[in-house]
């Protein structure tokens, strides 16, 4: 858990993203520039809030599933939950972390999956790609590029 926390406090701030995405059912590219502000928890130690996200409108909280952590082959791995204020079902994402530069997360929404790797290349250049598949077949690509600001 000390490896997540550090992986989020390196990454709060105020942060410009640009995201390309590659679609391959219809072979169409698109890119989106967007801000992100990123919060840590400021509450007590034993808070169940890791970090606020924004983007825009959209807002996310990433919390704690404790009951549900496990440490494989040098890799901590674990379930933490997110909210946004659009809805307030919560979604259940499997957590992998190698390194405190390094986390990826697995997210399944019914027939969707979502893999996201994210990585620092630098204290203020933080990377990622995402793949996402429905019933097990890839639909779509991105690379993403965040600079801290």
């Amino acid at each position: 858990m000390e490896q997540l926390i550090s992986f989020f406090d390196r990454s709060k701030g105020k942060w410009i993203s640009q995201r390309t995405t590659y679609k391959l059912s219809n072979k169409q590219m698109n890119s989106l520039q967007s801000s992100i502000i990123i919060k840590p928890d400021q509450s007590s130690s034993n808070s169940q809030l890791i970090a606020s996200l924004r983007w825009g409108e959209i807002s996310r909280q990433i919390i704690k599933n404790l009951n549900n952590q496990d440490f494989v082959n040098g890799n901590f791995k674990f379930h933490l939950r997110f909210t946004n204020q659009f809805n307030t079902k919560q979604v259940v994402t499997l957590c992998s972390i190698t390194d405190k530069s390094l986390i990826t997360f697995k997210t399944r929404y019914g027939s969707t999956t979502v893999d996201e790797t994210y990585w620092f290349a630098t204290d203020n250049l933080r990377l990622s790609t995402s793949i996402i598949k429905q019933c097990n077949f890839c639909v779509a690509v991105s690379f993403c590029s965040e600079i801290k600001i």
